[in-house]
C-alpha cells in the first residue's frame, strides 16, 4: 500500500468515528437529554428521555423548564423513550436550566431531570426597541414648538377647505 492511501484511509476512519461517536453514546434509563446541550435563545431544542415505560397506554409525557414552554413528548418505539421539541424563549437569560420530564401527567410520580445551557445571545433577530417614540425626555419648549406646528397645520387645512367651499358656491 502507498503511504497516501494509508493516510487517506486513516483520515476517513477518523472522520467516520467523529460523526458516529455521539450517536453511539449510551444513555442510561431515566436520563433526560436536550440537544443541542448549549444553545442560544430562540433556538428549537429536542428533548428526549428514557425509562418512561408506563402501564398506561394513553400516557401523556411532558417536559418542563423555565427556559422554554411546556413540551408534549411522544413515545419513540416501545422501549420507554419519549421525545419532542420546544423553542427556547427569546428572552431567556444565559445560564444552566433544569429540564423535568414527567412520563405520565396523570401519574406525575415518574419523572426524570436533566439540564442544558442557554448562551447569552439570541439566535433570532430582535426588533427595534422604540420605546416612547422619541417623546420621552421632551422639554416644555419642544412640546410647545410641536404644538404650534400642529396648530399651524390644522389652521392651514381649515383655511384651504374654506376657500374651496367658497369657490364651489360661486
Amino acid at each position: 500500500m502507498h503511504k497516501g492511501t494509508l493516510a487517506a484511509g486513516a483520515l476517513l476512519a477518523g472522520a467516520a468515528y467523529c460523526v458516529t461517536a455521539p450517536a453511539a453514546q449510551a444513555v442510561e434509563a431515566g436520563a433526560v437529554v436536550v440537544t443541542p446541550s448549549s444553545t442560544a435563545p430562540g433556538t428549537t431544542v429536542r428533548i428526549a428521555a428514557t425509562g418512561c415505560a408506563t402501564s398506561n397506554p394513553n400516557a401523556s409525557a411532558r417536559a418542563y423548564s423555565d427556559a422554554f414552554p411546556t413540551a408534549s413528548l411522544s413515545a419513540v418505539g416501545s422501549s420507554g423513550e419519549v421525545s419532542g421539541t420546544s423553542t427556547v424563549f427569546t428572552g431567556a437569560k444565559a445560564g444552566t436550566y433544569t429540564v423535568t420530564v414527567v412520563c405520565d401527567v396523570s401519574n406525575p410520580s415518574q419523572k426524570y431531570t436533566g439540564s442544558f445551557t442557554v448562551t447569552g445571545t439570541s439566535a433570532t433577530p430582535q426588533g427595534v426597541r422604540g420605546g416612547l417614540g422619541g417623546s420621552f425626555g421632551a422639554t416644555p419648549t419642544t412640546i410647545a414648538a410641536g404644538s404650534v406646528l400642529v396648530a399651524a397645520g390644522l389652521g392651514a387645512t381649515a383655511y384651504t377647505l374654506h376657500r374651496r367651499s367658497r369657490r364651489a358656491t360661486h
